[in-house]
């Protein structure tokens, strides 16, 4: 009788233990996914609104007339080899320039027109559609346009062929205009969520979750 009693508590202690490690596996990965994209985007940011400063300075005139007369002239290509450097030193997925106007909303320069053999390349005046991007990468550039924001990032997680990435946007302005809009693909796939040291969570949950339907039965 009292090895039954001290059975049963053991049983009963290793259950809700094993479902307090369970809860900390399935929450811990949410909340530093949560904290990986602010810190991933806010970083962005940083560099983002740098070169959108000195490209304003720079090259607002180039931007405006390759804006009103499209071509992939000797300032387009040296602009997008620019944004392909600036893609490769702080490893973003894509860097690119978006215009919107009262026709809608045009991509101006690309990063990957340097590497346009793989098919991610969008030429200047090809519309930029949100199919992909999602309502809030459309409400953060009109805010930016609208004089509403002067730049930011959407932390909610865009999943496409390429991969799954967040989305960073930066004014380039031409005076008191904004002329286009810098944004930046930061991809996600690198970052690993679920690890925290040499813990994976992914396996904590899961044998921590089996354990507790045994000692439950």
């Amino acid at each position: 009788m009292f090895k039954t009693k001290n059975l049963t508590l053991i049983l009963i202690g290793i259950m809700l233990f094993s479902l307090l490690l369970t809860v900390v596996g399935i929450t811990l990965p949410i909340s530093r996914k949560s904290d990986k994209i602010e810190e991933a985007g806010s970083q962005s940011m940083l560099s983002g609104d740098a070169i959108a400063i000195a490209m304003g300075h720079y090259s607002a005139t180039s931007l405006r007339l390759l804006q009103e007369y499209p071509s992939e002239s000797s300032a387009y290509r040296s602009l997008c080899g620019l944004l392909e450097r600036m893609r490769e030193h702080y490893g973003f997925q894509n860097v690119y320039t978006v215009t919107r106007n009262n026709m809608g909303y045009f991509y101006v320069l690309d990063s990957q027109y340097v590497q346009s053999e793989t098919g991610s390349y969008h030429p200047i005046s090809s519309e930029f559609s949100f199919d992909v991007y999602g309502k809030e990468v459309k409400q953060l550039i009109d805010a930016i346009y609208d004089g509403n924001s002067t730049g930011g990032f959407v932390s909610k997680a865009i999943r496409s062929e390429d991969g799954t990435f967040i989305v960073a946007a930066a004014p380039i302005m031409d005076g008191d205009k904004v002329l286009t809009v810098l944004c930046m693909d930061i991809s996600l796939d690198d970052i690993q969520f679920y690890k925290l040291w040499f813990i994976n969570f992914n396996y904590v949950s899961w044998i921590c979750g089996t354990l507790f339907v045994l000692s439950a039965g």
